[in-house]
């Protein structure tokens, strides 16, 4: 009975390694099988570069890329999501994502992106453009061809004003006033106009301004100036009659008519008056003088000096504005004279000289008139 036994277990224990040995054969035989029904190939395409890889279909897809030496960085995008299993993918590309600069609303980024074009790095920044906007290149550029993109933002203003409108200056002969001689006759107002200006900004600045609208309100008043044509036939008679004052001296006479002769300069001193001198000394404007229009009037003797301490002199005592020092020196063209600021006057303001007269009708004579003048200082 015991022999029976041993015997029994005996073929059990043979049994079981027999079946042991079997699993083992068959698990090496299904191992090295998987490994070829289990890879897969797939073609991927980097930057428009085809190539086929193999992988596990358990892999992710991520991971079959670096096993092939494709390392992805933020500067790549991939047509399908890394994490996903080599199976359940047909195709695989990875491009380079376009960068470039965007400046818009003052500032300027560096941009990497898998849109397109302008149009979608727009929309992918949330860069919404109003109806006079602009961006350059246009929505439609492709982002591999523009580097530099600049959003432009547009405004347009209307701006309302009051413009001066100058007067004009009309001269008109006057055969009864001697050549070289002129004389305002109606002093010239500048007129006013509306205006609206439309201005053009394009991110703050300027870039046009144009006059849409324009209306005189106020019409400007011409100057009207007389200019003499009266030729002056005096001047020669005058040259002819002095030698023959001097004829005199040739016939022998006593010396008593040489005394009157000699008497007669005594009043000199009141001729003495530089105006024919100054006058023919200022037919030309001074080098250096300022020219600008004075309004000019006039006054006569009161009996005082002037404000300098000096008794006025006709053709020769201005007073002036405080502005002018005393000495500075004023030639009048139409005057034909140049003038020395040596008194002030109450009235007399900034642009106003009081030319000082002979007498209360040339004053009256002379009134009011806006003159050219140049200034000596």
């Amino acid at each position: 009975m015991i022999e029976k036994k041993n015997q029994s277990s005996n073929k059990k224990k043979k049994s079981i390694l027999k079946i042991g040995m079997a699993s083992v054969i068959i698990t090496c035989v299904v191992g090295t099988a998987s490994s070829f029904v289990f890879a897969k190939e797939i073609k991927v395409t980097v930057d428009d570069n085809e190539r086929m890889l193999s992988g596990g279909i358990f892999q992710n897809v991520g991971d079959v890329l670096e096993d092939n030496g494709i390392k992805l960085g933020d500067q790549y995008s991939v047509n399908v999501n890394t994490k996903s299993v080599l199976f359940t993918v047909d195709n695989i590309e990875v491009k380079s994502k376009a960068s470039g600069e965007l400046a818009f609303d003052g500032k300027t980024i560096i941009y990497q992106t898998e849109a397109k074009t302008v149009g979608d790095l727009l929309k992918e920044y949330q860069i919404e453009l109003e109806d006079l906007d602009r961006v350059e290149p246009g929505k439609s550029t492709r982002l591999e061809d523009a580097k530099k993109i600049k959003v432009i933002r547009v405004q347009v203003e209307e701006l309302p004003s009051r413009q001066v409108v100058t007067y004009t200056t009309q001269n008109k002969d006057n055969p009864e006033m001697e050549v070289g001689k002129s004389k305002t006759v109606q002093v010239g107002v500048d007129g006013e106009s509306s205006q609206v200006e439309r201005v053009l900004y394009e991110n703050g600045v300027e870039v046009k301004r144009e006059i849409i609208f324009d209306e005189i309100v106020t019409a400007p008043t011409p100057e009207i100036v007389e200019v003499g044509t009266k030729a002056v036939v005096e001047t020669p008679a005058a040259v002819a009659e002095t030698p023959a004052v001097v004829k005199p001296p040739a016939v022998v006479e006593t010396p008593v008519v040489e005394t009157p002769v000699v008497k007669e300069p005594v009043p000199a001193p009141v001729i003495e008056t530089p105006a024919p001198t100054q006058t023919t000394a200022t037919n030309t404007i001074p080098e250096g003088a300022v020219k600008m229009t004075i309004q000019c009037t006039a006054y006569t003797a009161t009996g005082n000096a002037t404000a300098l301490g000096v008794m006025p002199k006709a053709n020769h005592t201005v007073a002036a504005w405080s502005g002018l020092p005393f000495g500075t020196k004023i030639y009048i063209p139409a005057m034909g004279t140049t003038y020395t600021v040596e008194d002030r006057g109450g009235a007399v303001t900034q642009g106003i000289v009081d030319i000082y007269m002979d007498s209360y009708d040339a004053c009256i004579q002379f009134g009011r008139q806006n003159l050219e003048a140049y200034i000596i200082y």
